[in-house]
């Protein structure tokens, strides 16, 4: 395992690993309305990847509210075309 978290028995019996067990942050940042943004983490090659976005304001209700289209391409998380300010989570298993 390249990165992770071992923690073991007093046995020396494996009882956690970070590699199988959980999701794992990441990175978590904000993306404005309007802007975009554009990550590389290393860290993501040959990993299972989640990304949560939650809007930080309510929607309007007056007009329409555009949640951010997020996307990963190798190791790379994009994220683009929102009108609302957003924060995204980027998570490993």
């Amino acid at each position: 395992m390249s990165y992770g978290l071992n923690v073991y028995r007093a046995s020396g019996a494996l009882g956690f690993s970070s590699a199988d067990v959980t999701w794992n942050q990441v990175d978590s940042f904000q993306v404005n309305g309007g802007a975009s943004a554009s990550n590389t983490y290393a860290v993501l090659s040959g990993k299972t990847v989640l990304t949560v976005q939650m809007m930080i304001d309510p929607p309007s209700t007056s007009a329409k509210s555009i949640a951010h289209t997020v996307s990963q391409s190798g190791n790379t998380i994009n994220v683009s075309g929102g009108n609302q300010n957003t924060h995204i989570l980027v998570l490993m298993q």
